[in-house]
């Protein structure tokens, strides 16, 4: 069967997870996105399957890099708080490690076991509104299925939401994420004041590391680290970026060795370093974030890259330029234009 939310081809997702929730004695739910509206219509369910001492968990595969609004916040917290406290393993997890935008729905009883997949998020809009395709997974598949979500729950790529530091879009800590008041600090100068004509100069393609999502152009969406001081898993810095260059590239005489300054297009003045093997590694002294900001502002304010979200092939196509041009003045600097 096929649930696709129209009356023609499996009707409405969200007649299936009514039932299924009904005769379940085990749950595990692993979405990209939820809505509030669904949390509070099934947090009933998920305590009593806990209760009855049943598994009990759900994973919110995009909330440790997107966030959540605080109602939902604090709705899903309160919900892991209760289904911890009957038995281990029960709760609400997020991923950490990098993103989760699948959709698998677990449900399990002494007499039967139903896994469906598809693109069905735990939503209002996944489960009855938008045209979906969500299939039951048949019976010689759902071990790997099964397998998956251990896999998926498991400590090497999901913790509990208690445990990940989340923010709520708009808040305080929300905006200091974002912030990027450190190019402020930065040394200024009149950018006609240069003229490139017949200067050499080579050309980095974010294009070839845009289509990484974990690239070092979005560290961001790698693994989170741990923080001691507040116990809690927190995504890399979104402005932090390193650009990796191809040999191609350092092997010419006009690539930086060491230390250099960038003389941007827009008056800044950045102070730069190329380290590792070959001078690969171009990055910003004193930050990796000071590259990153002064990537990520211009993609941003041109309305190309929405905050909390990957640089894609899309993102410079919206942007209308995949390149960085290094222009070398003199040696150790550089006119960078981007």
């Amino acid at each position: 069967m096929t649930y696709t939310n129209t009356e023609e081809f499996g009707g409405k997702f969200l007649d299936t997870v009514d039932r299924q929730f009904k005769g379940a004695e085990n749950v595990s739910i692993a979405s990209g996105y939820t809505s509030l509206d669904i949390l509070l219509r099934y947090k009933p369910e998920f305590l009593r399957i806990a209760k009855n001492g049943g598994v009990a968990k759900l994973l919110v595969g995009m909330a440790f890099y997107e966030g959540l609004s605080q109602k939902k916040l604090d709705l899903l917290t309160d919900l892991s708080s209760e289904l911890q406290e009957t038995m281990p393993g029960n709760g609400v997890y997020v991923c950490y490690t990098r993103k989760f935008h699948g959709k698998v729905y677990n449900f399990s009883s002494d007499s039967r076991k139903d896994l469906y997949l598809g693109s069905s998020n735990f939503s209002r809009s996944g489960l009855s509104e938008n045209i979906e395709a969500t299939i039951r997974v048949s019976d010689a598949q759902s071990d790997d299925l099964s397998s998956f979500l251990e896999f998926l729950f498991g400590e090497s790529n999901s913790t509990l939401i208690s445990n990940a530091d989340i923010v709520v879009p708009g808040s305080r800590k929300f905006k200091e994420r974002l912030s990027i008041s450190t190019l402020d600090d930065l040394r200024r100068y009149d950018p006609y004041a240069i003229n490139t004509e017949g200067l050499p100069h080579f050309d980095y393609s974010l294009s070839r590391v845009a289509n990484n999502e974990k690239s070092s152009l979005n560290v961001y969406f790698g693994k989170g680290r741990w923080t001691r001081s507040t116990g809690k898993v927190t995504p890399r810095p979104w402005y932090e970026v390193e650009l990796i260059t191809p040999s191609s590239i350092t092997s010419s005489d006009i690539y930086p060795k060491g230390h250099f300054d960038a003389y941007t297009d827009d008056g800044y003045i950045i102070p730069m370093t190329t380290n590792g093997d070959y001078h690969k590694n171009i990055r910003s002294r004193g930050g990796l974030q000071i590259l990153g900001m002064w990537i990520k502002k211009k993609l941003q304010d041109s309305g190309a890259l929405i905050p909390l979200t990957p640089v894609t092939q899309d993102t410079l196509d919206l942007y209308g330029r995949e390149n960085i041009r290094f222009y070398k003045i003199e040696e150790g600097k550089y006119y960078v234009t981007f």
